[in-house]
Formats: structure tokens, C-alpha cells, sequence
């Protein structure tokens, strides 16, 4: 994994841990409020075709086979999709900073120094309760972006052990602000 941060290292620079999410939250996670959504659009067409009388025509049934189809497209687009963004993505703090990368398509970095952090948040969830693997966030925050959320643009997201991963990172800048 930290050879995935080789392009982007400055001088003098060494990962010190890489981090990946935890596949299985990432995976569903995502799956769910797809599929969340989805229900959601169904149950409206349902009800509409259920009670015509409340709409001027009754809605004919081959429109639930289109939107069954419409669903599977996007569920395999989502898919697709899905994999492209696991496969990208990577937590990382060096000797300097903390990386992330991530994108799509493209490849996008995004890093903040150590000396920039003025929190570190750890939050475990409902979601991560509901996989039950052990995972987490963690969210920093700099002098110029606090902790709230919509200034929490650097985030671990899904990580394991989040406890130990928050103890190893905060120690670590603790000693690089005493320096």
C-alpha cells in the first residue's frame, strides 16, 4: 500500500502506516442507500398503480418491467463504479503529513501537514456497528477547516481498529508539534 503514495512524496519523506477501508462497509454501505433509493422510487410507482383513482389513468403493469430494468442498469453501473472507487482509494500519514487518495476516473490526492491539524476526531457509527467489523473514521481538521461537517474534508473513512489507527496517528503528530 505505500508504494500507492510513491508519485507524491516530497523529499526526505516516508509512509509511516498506509490504511485501505474495510471493504466489506465500503461495499455495503453504498449497496444500501442504493438500494434504499431504489425501494423508495418503487414504492411510489406501486402506490400510484394500486390506487388509480386518486390519478387520472391507471398506470399499465409493464411499467414496473422497465423500471426493474432501469434498476439493474444502474445497479451495474453502481457496481462498476463501485470497484473503480475501492480499488483508488488509500489512507496514509508520513513523516510529514496525512494523504489521502482517491478518485474515480482520475486519481486525486489530498493532503494536510502535520503541523496544519488542530483535532483529530474518532467516530464509529450506527453503520459501523451494523457490519460489525471493527471499523471507524477518522476526521482532522485543520486551523483553516475545523471539524465541522461541512469543513470535514479529510476523513478516513471505514478503517479498522480505529482506536489503535487515532492512538498511533495523534501520538505521532504530538511528537512532530513538539519538535
Amino acid at each position: 500500500m505505500q508504494n500507492e503514495f510513491s508519485k507524491i512524496l516530497d523529499d526526505n519523506e516516508t509512509i509511516i502506516a498506509a490504511f485501505k477501508p474495510n471493504k466489506f462497509k465500503f461495499y455495503f454501505l453504498n449497496i444500501f442507500f442504493f438500494t434504499t433509493g431504489w425501494i423508495f422510487i418503487f414504492l411510489i410507482f406501486l402506490l400510484i398503480y394500486l390506487f388509480p383513482e386518486d390519478f387520472s389513468d391507471q398506470m399499465p403493469a409493464f411499467v414496473f418491467l422497465i423500471l426493474l430494468g432501469i434498476f439493474l442498469v444502474a445497479a451495474a453501473i453502481d457496481c462498476i463504479f463501485l470497484m473503480m472507487t475501492y480499488n483508488k482509494r488509500f489512507y496514509a500519514y508520513s513523516n510529514k503529513r496525512i494523504i489521502i487518495k482517491s478518485g474515480l476516473i482520475g486519481v486525486d490526492y489530498k493532503s494536510l501537514d502535520h503541523k496544519m491539524i488542530g483535532a483529530i476526531d474518532v467516530r464509529v457509527d450506527l453503520s459501523d456497528k451494523i457490519v460489525r467489523r471493527n471499523t471507524g473514521s477518522l476526521r482532522f481538521g485543520s486551523q483553516a477547516s475545523p471539524l465541522a461537517p461541512q469543513g470535514a474534508l479529510f476523513r478516513f473513512s471505514g478503517i479498522e481498529d480505529p482506536y489503535v489507527v487515532y492512538r498511533s496517528i495523534k501520538k505521532y503528530i504530538d511528537s512532530v508539534k513538539e519538535q
